[in-house]
């Protein structure tokens, strides 16, 4: 957060990882917990929050997803944990659209990154959910760049390779099958690393900016040199 600035966090579970972050910005930090499939709920807490406080959102960056934890073929995959995948990602995805978009149209100005994968276009094996999911949310950035700019409204898709973060918040069975994939994945990188915190955000930096006036509708790919 820049000095001054405003930020509604819109969360799932975790919130004790945020203490310190909301201990140092108080007075422009605002975090709602929700489930993010629930509509009414998620509109209902997020307009107590604009009139509470009376900031007016003009950027969103939108990353929160589900896994396909099972590591199991789409023929061997339970059908509801499947469904509840695609239902987080993508349901998830026009909540919380739905919720900031009148925002925008008022002003007649946002800037939307959505997070989709790079398993968009090379696909997921034993992780179909995750995949189509991902690709469904880069084409709801393709859909609704062209249906909102004319309300001067900006939004792209950045779909990452493998990065670097602290999994330890992870199971462990999930920490296993992140290392494995990313161990063979990392030697088709012609980098040989891990995409970082900084390689992502650098990006989605410039994709909020004002300097980004005309950029709109893509899906940006950051994998390191691999195609």
């Amino acid at each position: 957060m820049k000095s001054g600035e405003n930020l509604i966090l819109l969360i799932h579970k975790n919130e004790k990882r945020l203490q310190d972050l909301q201990q140092k910005f108080a007075d422009h930090l605002r975090i709602i917990k929700v489930d993010l499939t629930d509509l009414s709920s998620l509109q209902n807490k997020f307009s107590k929050v604009i009139e509470e406080t009376g900031w007016q959102p003009d950027r969103l960056i939108h990353t929160a997803t589900k896994r396909s934890h099972d590591f199991k073929p789409l023929a061997d995959t339970d059908p509801e944990l499947w469904k509840q995948i695609v239902l987080m990602n993508i349901v998830g995805t026009f909540n919380i659209l739905k919720c900031v978009l009148p925002c925008f149209r008022k002003n007649k100005y946002g800037k939307i990154v959505l997070f989709g994968s790079n398993v968009t276009r090379i696909g997921l094996p034993k992780g179909s959910a995750y995949s189509a999911s991902k690709a469904g949310i880069a084409n709801i950035g393709r859909t609704l760049a062209a249906e909102e700019a004319e309300n001067n409204i900006i939004i792209n898709t950045v779909s990452p390779g493998p990065i670097k973060i602290d999994d330890s918040q992870f199971s462990e069975s999930y920490r296993k099958f992140r290392e494995e994939y990313y161990n063979k994945k990392i030697r088709e990188i012609p980098l040989k690393r891990c995409a970082s915190f900084e390689d992502i955000f650098g990006l989605c930096r410039f994709l909020l900016s004002k300097e980004n006036s005309y950029i709109t509708g893509e899906e940006f790919f950051i994998t390191g040199g691999k195609i």
